[in-house]
């Protein structure tokens, strides 16, 4: 924020300059210079904060989750200087307490965190979802689908939400909303026969990211056939003797 006002004022100073000469005249030069200052801030914030990104990726690598999250929040003493930087850090804050299962403190940073991207706002309601909060989770969802209407995910994270909650008609209402956009989406049209079917919803087709949101047992990284082996994580296995 500060580098949008700091911008405004610097243009703000040149348009002065020039309004001796002519009024409309200065109102390009103005807009030019307010966007050029803060194009030069964001980017020297975008050096400061690209260092920890890089350092909480590493430590994510390694298990160290406690280390990804203090790079993470050392990232918004820079919020200031870039306006959507500090939502963008609670996005990935908030992900990580929700990981762990560390849903109070997910939703505290999800709550505050950028609705862009849509996993933002879907995160936050698959934490209410399982604090059993359905009118909050409602909300968030709606969010959810509302930036992510391009994406089937989006939809089919709600709509199966709610039939884990026994809410079918309008799991198949969210579904029938979402091939409204994506009308040639094959894996909505095949979960919302389903639906019609009484069955329940296939996810194995989005694989992963599916498996970010931890619903149904999924486990990042880990097949299907072994999720009841899934190690915990900050857990070492015992090393097997020969």
């Amino acid at each position: 924020m500060v580098a949008l006002l700091f911008g405004a004022a610097v243009g703000g100073l040149f348009g002065l300059a020039h309004l001796v000469h002519s009024v409309a005249g200065a109102i390009t030069p103005a807009i030019i210079a307010a966007l050029a200052t803060a194009v030069l801030l964001v980017r020297r914030t975008g050096k400061r904060v690209t260092p920890l990104v890089e350092e909480t990726q590493r430590h994510l690598a390694a298990g160290r989750r406690e280390l990804a999250l203090k790079a993470l929040r050392s990232g918004l003493e820079h919020r200031h200087w870039h306006p959507l930087l500090a939502g963008q850090l609670r996005a990935q804050i908030g992900a990580l307490h929700y990981a762990a299962g560390e849903l109070d403190a997910a939703v505290t940073e999800l709550k505050r965190a950028s609705p862009r991207p849509w996993e933002s706002r879907a995160f936050l309601g698959c934490a209410y979802f399982k604090k059993r909060d359905e009118p909050a989770m409602r909300r968030a969802f709606e969010a959810a689908v509302a930036a992510g209407k391009k994406d089937s995910l989006s939809w089919t994270l709600y709509a199966w939400c709610l039939l884990a909650r026994g809410k079918r008609p309008e799991a198949q209402a969210v579904l029938e909303r979402g091939l409204k956009r994506l009308p040639s989406d094959a894996r909505l049209q095949a979960n919302l026969e389903l639906l019609k079917e009484g069955k329940k919803l296939k996810v194995a087709p989005y694989g992963e990211r599916w498996a970010r949101f931890s619903l149904d047992g999924s486990v990042p990284g880990v097949p299907k056939a072994a999720r009841g082996f899934a190690q915990r994580p900050g857990f070492r296995q015992k090393p097997i003797r020969k």
